[in-house]
């Protein structure tokens, strides 16, 4: 995708916070008043992803390049920019800020439903002006396509929250990088062709298979673009995406609650982590659907 806000995000949301403990449901807690009450409670977070959005739209997006200009960008065409890679990155991204805002507003002592509502409310709204501003970047334009995408992240975000056992447990979205060599280095924002993104149902959140052997899998669906970038072009002519299925293990259930006494802070670390990053080589994929495409000269 061609915003990096996932990244900003993801740094304060894994190394700030620790993963929280579930609020019993059963506890009865305050919630927002209404939306200046929670953007009043939750100033700081919001200022630090706004200013972060700004500066990267200022020096990176190239904001103000331009007049305003609507982009018809396309969805998972061959001929869009990234092959659809973009769109889902719009997608992650919003739902990683929405997980954020949501933890946070639950940790200062309101109920998660508020929360999550509220969280939903304030990142559309930062997306938004994202969309805004993009529009005013002769690079990129005004994208219907991707405020959907950003819609579609931030609703999965909530429904999550609202629905814990149902699909809070049981669904991650993920992503996974490995540095592709057009990129010649660790390019997690931009390396497009280094990127994958999967959505990961976590048998351990299903009721008939909690204290089965089948706690330790995880079931896949992603999907991912090569080739689309210049930088591509002197190791391949092609652009090819691929949709994939898989099985992998849930390292949450194998190291982090077995062993969390042991492994402390930091095994809270990494088991956050790893509800949003995807570790590689733990899995093993079947490819459903692939393209190719040869890149004229």
């Amino acid at each position: 995708m061609k915003k990096s806000i996932y990244l900003l995000v993801i740094f304060i949301f894994c190394f700030q916070c620790l993963q929280a403990e579930e609020t019993q449901r059963t506890v009865a807690l305050p919630v927002y008043a209404n939306i200046t009450e929670a953007s009043a409670e939750n100033w700081l977070e919001i200022v630090g992803v706004f200013g972060g959005i700004t500066y990267l739209g200022a020096k990176e997006w190239e904001w103000g390049s331009s007049s305003f200009k609507f982009n018809e960008e396309g969805w998972f065409d061959m001929n869009a920019g990234s092959g659809g890679a973009d769109k889902l990155g719009h997608l992650y991204s919003s739902y990683l800020m929405t997980e954020f805002l949501t933890h946070r507003m639950s940790q200062k002592g309101y109920s998660v439903d508020s929360s999550a509502k509220y969280s939903a409310y304030l990142s559309w709204g930062l997306m938004l002006y994202v969309e805004i501003f993009d529009g005013y970047s002769a690079d990129h334009g005004f994208s219907y396509e991707d405020l959907i995408a950003n819609t579609t992240g931030i609703g999965v975000s909530y429904l999550k929250t609202k629905y814990p056992d149902v699909l809070g447990d049981t669904l991650d979205l993920r992503i996974e990088y490995s540095p592709s060599k057009g990129m010649k280095g660790f390019h997690p924002i931009t390396d497009y062709s280094g990127m994958k993104y999967l959505a990961v149902a976590k048998l351990s959140g299903i009721d008939i298979f909690k204290n089965t052997p089948l706690k330790y899998l995880e079931l896949q669906a992603g999907y991912y673009s090569r080739g689309f970038k210049k930088d591509d072009r002197p190791y391949t002519d092609f652009k090819t995406t691929e949709a994939f299925i898989g099985i992998s293990l849930n390292l949450s259930e194998l190291i982090f609650k077995p062993y969390r006494k042991n492994l402390g802070k930091v095994g809270q670390y990494a088991d956050t982590i790893t509800q949003y990053i995807q570790v590689p080589g733990i899995s093993m994929r079947e490819n459903i659907k692939s393209r190719s495409k040869l890149v004229k000269p």
